[in-house]
């Protein structure tokens, strides 16, 4: 990774029983790389854990929803001078040992987006939602000519 500036946004509501591993995943696995938690109105004790551990966080008081939660992310991003803004889930199904590898694809092909897939190595499973995925790939294919082979990553 360059001399880039990265965030990783991480949009947290009721996530009291995964918001400290997905920050010690962070520190462990991508220590250049700073955050935010984007507490969105959680009614559990994910605010209390943010306070209490000293986590860089912002409080939504009410729930926005993922896409509200994201966009407060790259707001801050955007506000704090940041090159490269992740999203991140805070319920840990994301490993942060990708970020790295991420920045630098980005920064060598000069992206302005890199989506982090689940199906670079393994098929796609059967099911109603992975059809969904398909048709929202073909979609984006339709309209833009890029193959997007895993459309509602989240990372």
């Amino acid at each position: 990774m360059g001399n880039s500036r990265v965030l990783a946004v991480i949009p947290a509501y009721n996530e009291q029983d995964n918001i400290v591993s997905t920050i010690e995943d962070l520190r462990n696995n991508a220590p250049g790389i700073d955050y935010v938690v984007i507490n969105d109105g959680s009614r559990d004790l994910t605010l209390d854990i943010c306070k209490e551990r000293g986590y860089n966080y912002v409080n939504l008081p009410v729930n926005l929803g993922l896409a509200g939660a994201f966009q407060t992310g790259m707001r801050y991003a955007s506000e704090h001078g940041y090159d490269y803004a992740i999203q991140f889930d805070a319920d840990g199904q994301h490993s942060a040992a990708y970020i790295d590898d991420m920045v630098a694809l980005a920064e060598s092909r000069e992206a302005n987006i890199v989506i982090g897939s689940r199906f670079a190595t393994t098929k796609k499973p059967v099911s109603a939602r992975m059809a969904g995925s398909v048709l929202i790939s073909a979609m984006i294919f339709i309209t833009t000519r890029k193959r997007i082979q895993d459309p509602t990553s989240g990372m």
